[in-house]
């Protein structure tokens, strides 16, 4: 093993169709938890369910998406799932949109430094 080898457990979808094939199995698995009510695909509560019920689906996308992207597609589905729940209490709550934007540049005239 050199410095500068890379471990081969990471594999990269290289092609366009090698990611297709990486974002249709996702899609495929998270269908398939979201028919037995799971967001958290890594909370070891539901570990079981997850296994019992979308074992395959979930083989399959482990299968054709490298680990750091298996990784970071769980971990953004539980995150975008709590930024709706936010979005929606805050809508429901009758909150105000504030614009955070310097008036300056809403204007379109550069800043003053």
């Amino acid at each position: 093993m050199g410095w500068f080898t890379k471990d081969n457990d990471d594999k990269m979808p290289n092609t366009r169709s090698q990611r297709k094939q990486c974002w249709d199995s996702r899609d495929e698995f998270f269908t398939c938890l979201d028919k037995i009510g799971v967001v958290n695909a890594l909370d070891p509560k539901r570990s079981k369910d997850v296994s019992k019920e979308c074992g395959n689906q979930e083989h399959s996308f482990e299968e054709n998406c490298a680990n750091s992207w298996v990784k970071y597609f769980k971990e953004k589905r539980l995150v975008d799932y709590q930024k709706r729940q936010f979005l929606e209490k805050v809508e429901k709550d009758n909150a105000q949109v504030v614009n955070l934007t310097p008036s300056s540049q809403l204007e379109g005239t550069p800043r003053n430094r």
